[in-house]
């Protein structure tokens, strides 16, 4: 029979809370809500995911206590001397269809993996989707999606965008890949060695124009020929 409920989650997902009966004195309500003095990511959405039991009492969520910020506030101060223990259920909240996932960063992506907790994805800005593999950005995807034929390109730090394709792919009607197509006039500056990263050649189908105050750099090594 298929499992009915919620998607199941590793065991390691379930977290015990920091104990912060150290703390209690009778009149504070607030204390932060800690895994191993770090507050938990993801950090709990709702009060439903935790059982917190005071003085060997389960507290009913959301009026026994609530989440506030990274912090848990009771409804009543617990005593001086009492006793505490709470658990984070691994709850399915951040997979289910229509839920949401927390922002996260470069080094604590919001979706990752058990065994490689740096490495995944994460919101880097409005609209923003990037990439962390062990902690280090590595691509971050553009908020447009780009004209017909456009192809990624990255900047070196890993922030994507679309360009019109270069390289010299050949184009042509159906499946005639015939026909090698270029400009015929040059409007900004640009080194050979641009596109390639390192010393090379190039060819133009002439005539070419290098438009005033324009300049083409060839480097030692590097041959333009224009045919």
């Amino acid at each position: 029979m298929p499992y009915i409920g919620n998607n199941l989650r590793s065991n390691n997902a379930y977290k015990t809370i920091d104990d912060v009966s150290s703390s209690f004195n009778g009149s504070t309500t607030t204390f932060a809500l800690t895994v191993g003095s770090s507050a938990p990511v993801p950090f709990p959405k709702y009060e439903t995911q935790l059982i917190i039991s005071v003085g060997g009492v389960i507290q009913e969520p959301g009026t026994g206590f609530t989440l506030s910020g990274t912090n848990i506030v009771f409804g009543s101060a617990p005593a001086s001397g009492e006793s505490f223990f709470g658990v984070i259920l691994a709850a399915a909240d951040y997979l289910n269809a229509g839920g949401t996932f927390p922002d996260g960063t470069t080094t604590v992506p919001s979706i990752t993996f058990s065994d490689d907790t740096d490495t995944g994805i994460f919101r880097s800005g409005s609209g923003l989707v990037s990439i962390t593999a062990n902690g280090v950005k590595v691509a971050t995807f553009p908020t447009s999606a780009g004209s017909s034929g456009q192809v990624l390109s990255t900047n070196g730090s890993g922030v994507l965008s679309f360009v019109d394709q270069s390289g010299g792919g050949a184009v042509g009607g159906g499946s005639d890949k015939l026909f090698m197509e270029n400009g015929t006039t040059m409007t900004t500056n640009y080194t050979l060695g641009t596109e390639f990263g390192a010393t090379c050649n190039a060819l133009s189908a002439g005539p070419i124009t290098i438009n005033a105050g324009i300049t083409l750099t060839i480097p030692s090594g590097s041959v333009y020929t224009v045919v």
